[in-house]
């Protein structure tokens, strides 16, 4: 034998070879005086890897729900800016002695007046969803409960609001919505009065 065949024989008998190992692991697993235990351990990971793979699947299906959530609360949010423009509507603009305004036909200031009354007193209830919605409705499983209990609460806020607005007439009032002019100067005004009433207008564009 020469030298060569001589070391790697040594280093045979002083390392066994991968196979060797393996086996030497699963025979002492099987042959271990606590081989339940190590089986139970060995259970224990497997089942844990099914688990974290189920809880991703779960996640993904909760991302897909509050994706289409996220896009109904977008729609819900210009519902609730066009109440909010409502609420800070003066009252004063629709007067019956205004003799500048020209409502649609059918609609009388005091059914516009109404519905402004009505998002005024609405107005409290649009705090609740003064949130990040993207933020709050992010899909971990450990927020499913919060979720649902804050889109429940959402849900009856929405029916509330809806409520109030029918009862004030709001319902009579939007199909007779047109785009017809509202403000007709046609009228014996002075230019300081034109200007004054166009400042207010102004004014009332930039709080909504």
């Amino acid at each position: 034998m020469d030298a060569t065949e001589g070391d790697r024989g040594k280093y045979d008998e002083g390392h066994p070879n991968q196979a060797d190992k393996i086996d030497l692991s699963i025979g002492h697993v099987t042959q271990s005086q606590n081989k339940g235990k190590a089986l139970e351990y060995m259970r224990s990971k497997v089942t844990q890897v099914t688990a974290d793979s189920r809880r991703a699947e779960l996640e993904e299906e909760l991302a897909a729900l509050l994706k289409s959530t996220l896009e109904g609360l977008e729609e819900l949010d210009r519902f609730l800016d066009a109440v909010e423009n409502l609420a800070v509507t003066s009252l004063n603009l629709f007067m019956e002695e205004n003799q500048v305004l020209h409502l649609p036909e059918g609609i009388s200031t005091v059914t516009v007046q109404l519905v402004i009354i009505a998002a005024q007193m609405i107005c409290p209830h649009l705090i609740e969803f003064k949130r990040d919605a993207d933020a709050f409705f992010c899909p971990k499983l450990q927020n499913v409960e919060v979720l649902a209990y804050q889109l429940d609460k959402y849900i009856r806020t929405t029916e509330n609001i809806c409520e109030k607005l029918e009862k004030s007439s709001f319902c009579e009032f939007c199909p007779k919505m047109n785009d017809d002019t509202l403000i007709d100067l046609d009228v014996d005004l002075s230019e300081d009065d034109t200007q004054r009433m166009l400042h207010h207008i102004n004014q009332l564009e930039e709080l909504r």
